[in-house]
């Protein structure tokens, strides 16, 4: 199955986070789901895979392919497109910045000795790929896929947070995948070990082919592995379903249209929310949940209305477990029976006309 991610959208800066008052974007808070735990599981299986699928290629292009092109006298190092493209981008903008004296000359020429240095990290590599290319082992689109999946073996070994963030619930990680593409990808491990298979079979006509013995000792490790994927597969299929139904219910329950919660009298108006801390030592206010008296009142209408508790958390945007908590008081207080206490209305036409005003003057 090829590995799904989480979606992170960018928050609406106009009303600020969704959870103001917590480091997550979640009312659950921090604690994973059973779901999370599962895919968190099939991405460290897959990272133990894919180290030993990329490092089992790399070898073989060193112990099978470079000893053929250095056997030719016309062998040249081959580089990626990107590689390419960018150190261009980077010799032109030294050029540019020692053009435009912003940058000396000394400090240029070392900028260029630290690209030649780049160029010949991987060289061997490179070579191999090369050779690759003119024999027609393989294509240079194909080269450009292998380079750019060996690539990705280093974020597994080197940045493995940046392959597990989107796998998380706090707001700074929701901002930061909100702006950068997420570095997992779920299709790596099936491509690299189709090039795996085939590299094989491409080469055992022309090439004397060195099957390490690193495979031979990780046999029983991979097949482990190779079976715990299918079984999260299963897992993780069955309870995205799960996760599916689980939303499409809450989001019905979100919907306010034909209640008397809209307007100032809206979940999230702000009056229902107290800013931050409310006074200092004997005067000091706890936040009990954020919210104001009003607040409070906005939430009991909403258990009279019959949500529940996770509903409350995502409408009032406060934490499932404070909202659990106001349930109990709202029975407490009679419940359905209870009585209602009135709260302030705002004219939010008046605020509106006015809000107008101040931004023309």
């Amino acid at each position: 199955m090829p590995g799904v991610y989480k979606q992170h959208r960018t928050h609406d800066h106009d009303h600020g986070r969704p959870f103001p008052a917590s480091r997550y974007d979640d009312p659950r808070g921090g604690r994973a789901s059973a779901l999370e735990r599962n895919l968190v599981r099939y991405r460290a299986v897959e990272a133990a895979l894919y180290l030993s699928y990329a490092d089992e290629i790399r070898d073989y292009m060193m112990a099978n392919v470079y000893p053929q092109a250095v056997a030719k006298p016309d062998a040249e190092p081959w580089a990626p497109a990107k590689d390419r493209r960018l150190e261009g981008v980077l010799r032109r903008l030294v050029f540019e910045a020692e053009t435009a004296k912003t940058v000396s000359i000394e400090d240029a020429q070392a900028l260029r000795e630290i690209f030649a240095d780049d160029r010949k990290q991987g060289k061997k590599l490179k070579v191999a790929f090369g050779y690759a290319i003119k024999t027609r082992l393989m294509t240079e689109a194909e080269a450009n896929e292998l380079q750019d999946l060996l690539d990705y073996r280093n974020d597994i070994a080197h940045r493995i947070h940046l392959v597990m963030a989107d796998v998380s619930r706090t707001a700074f990680a929701a901002d930061h995948l909100a702006f950068t593409p997420p570095t997992y990808k779920g299709d790596a491990l099936d491509r690299l070990r189709g090039y795996r298979r085939s590299l094989w079979d491409r080469t055992h006509s022309w090439v004397l082919t060195d099957r390490a013995w690193n495979g031979m000792l990780f046999e029983l490790a991979e097949e482990v592995l190779k079976s715990d994927l299918k079984r999260l597969d299963r897992l993780i299929k069955a309870q995205i379903a799960r996760e599916r139904a689980r939303v499409a219910a809450i989001s019905a329950e979100l919907n306010l249209h034909g209640t008397e919660l809209l307007g100032d009298l809206s979940p999230r108006f702000p009056p229902n929310h107290r800013p931050g801390r409310q006074g200092y030592g004997d005067d000091y206010e706890p936040p009990s949940g954020h919210l104001t008296a009003r607040g409070v009142e906005i939430c009991f209408r909403l258990f009279d209305l019959g949500k529940s508790p996770i509903a409350v958390a995502y409408l009032m945007g406060i934490s499932l477990r404070a909202a659990k908590n106001r349930q109990k008081g709202w029975a407490k207080a009679g419940g359905a029976l209870r009585q209602r206490t009135e709260v302030e209305r705002y004219d939010l036409k008046q605020r509106s006309l006015a809000a107008a005003v101040k931004a023309s003057s």
